[in-house]
């Protein structure tokens, strides 16, 4: 029955505000764009705050603290000015972690415009498709007028209406994507704001599965914040694993139970990754 639920549970897994007036490629609106993408990402933060830790460490460490020796610890001091020990290997870590942050900026930069392009792209086929059945539409009053009269052909006028309703239909489509196009750069730009609505999705949608599945046992669900990779955020890996992931396989398998920490009788339950509104969540099961 447990083996049952939670293959219930993994298959019920594959889950698949508007913007703001400024949704001009221009680069005023790009770039606010990008500032509000840039302050919101997770990502960035994470990385600014590694970059600022490593660099209050960065001057503690000209002295190695294991030294007791007054000679010695001069001698590591030295090493470290001069280039080498721990003092360099923060530096370059400093110089890592910056490179990586600005890549991540440059891929937000590319990510905003590309959402911002097929806005304007879609608006400006939209205004032609607009203005073609504006134009069609008149003259179809005029072949109507003639078809009355029996002056047109009913094969030639049931295919005029057809064109009229493939008009229709290619405008609710490009008015379609114009608007998941503005949701989707809006749970870009600002993901604290929809993140929250997606995890209480996907709880909502796994809580029903486990319900109808009909399993006694109770769900105890963890769900865990990942990145576009589904890779999980390290705060977000300690509220399971408070030192660390080292014990783990480097894979987890779906209903595979391990400790939360090496030789622990406290396990968790890998459930497997879910997706939804362009979020993605890692999803355990806490075990009693």
């Amino acid at each position: 029955m447990m083996k049952l639920a939670l293959l219930f549970l993994l298959m019920s897994l594959a889950m698949t505000a508007k913007a703001q007036n400024c949704e001009s490629p221009e680069s005023e609106c790009a770039a606010l764009w990008t500032e509000t993408a840039v302050k919101n990402s997770r990502e960035v933060k994470n990385l600014t705050e590694a970059i600022a830790l490593a660099k209050r460490k960065q001057w503690t460490s000209l002295i190695d603290v294991s030294t007791i020796e007054p000679i010695t610890a001069s001698i590591q001091i030295i090493r470290n000015v001069l280039g080498g020990g721990r003092f360099q290997e923060n530096k370059q870590l400093i110089h890592a972690l910056e490179l990586r942050r600005s890549e991540t900026v440059t891929r937000i930069r590319e990510r905003v415009i590309a959402l911002l392009l097929q806005i304007e792209d879609a608006r400006t086929q939209l205004r032609e498709k607009e203005t073609a059945l504006e134009n069609f539409s008149q003259q179809i009053e005029l072949f109507e007028v003639q078809y009355r009269a029996g002056d047109f052909d009913t094969e030639k006028m049931l295919a005029i209406w057809e064109k009229q309703k493939t008009f229709r239909s290619e405008i609710e489509s490009l008015r379609a994507e114009i608007k998941q196009t503005e949701a989707a750069l809006e749970r870009f730009a600002r993901p604290e704001m929809t993140i929250e609505k997606a995890r209480e999705s996907v709880i909502k949608q796994v809580t029903e599965a486990w319900k109808i599945s009909g399993t006694s046992e109770e769900l105890n669900l963890i769900i865990l914040d990942a990145d576009e990779k589904k890779r999980v955020f390290k705060s977000e890996i300690l509220k399971i694993f408070p030192e660390g992931v080292k014990h783990l396989p480097d894979e987890l398998q779906p209903r595979e139970i391990y400790p939360t920490v090496k030789n622990s009788s406290e396990k968790v339950q890998y459930i497997g990754k879910a997706e939804k509104f362009d979020f993605n969540f890692v999803l355990f099961r806490r075990l009693n």
